[in-house]
């Protein structure tokens, strides 16, 4: 009897362990979704039109994580005094965010981003930065602290003035 209930112990706990697998598989199955925005962004002393296009996905992920993904996208900056000063970058970058008891996020920037805030400037990071930054009305996350890091920091303002 003790040795029936050890295998049927066991037996439940590989079914459960094979749903858990299989749903969160399907989840991180998704493909990308398209992404198509234009959108005036903070950063600089002169407004920025952004024209973002492209594959975007995010993944909710175990401990409150939240991953961030963009394949393929593309953003186009324009300074909209000055409509001649104009750059496009590609973005494949990722962030990984996790929310802090204050309600920030804390990023970690893995490849090609852009990372903007309003006290903050506008940069192109290329390699692993960190931040701590805040969503905005279930947009972007919005720099609070300038990224810090290992790799290469473009000012994107000095670019397009």
């Amino acid at each position: 009897m003790v040795v029936l209930r050890r295998r049927l112990s066991v037996l439940v706990a590989m079914v459960v362990l094979t749903l858990m697998l299989v749903a969160t598989r399907d989840v991180s199955a998704e493909p990308p979704q398209p992404v198509d925005v234009t959108a005036t962004l903070p950063g600089c002393d002169f407004p920025v039109l952004a024209e973002v296009s492209g594959k975007s996905k995010v993944q909710e992920l175990p401990g409150g994580r939240t991953l961030s993904t963009s394949p393929g996208l593309r953003i186009t900056l324009t300074n909209q005094e000055d409509t001649s000063n104009q750059v496009t970058y590609v973005i494949t970058g990722s962030f990984l965010i996790r929310e802090l008891e204050d309600g920030t996020e804390f990023v970690v920037a893995r490849g090609r981003n852009l990372i903007f805030g309003p006290d903050v400037g506008m940069f192109l990071t290329i390699g692993r930065f960190t931040l701590i930054g805040q969503t905005i009305q279930a947009g972007p996350t919005v720099a609070l602290t300038r990224p810090t890091g290992q790799g290469r920091l473009v000012d994107v303002c000095a670019t397009l003035a």
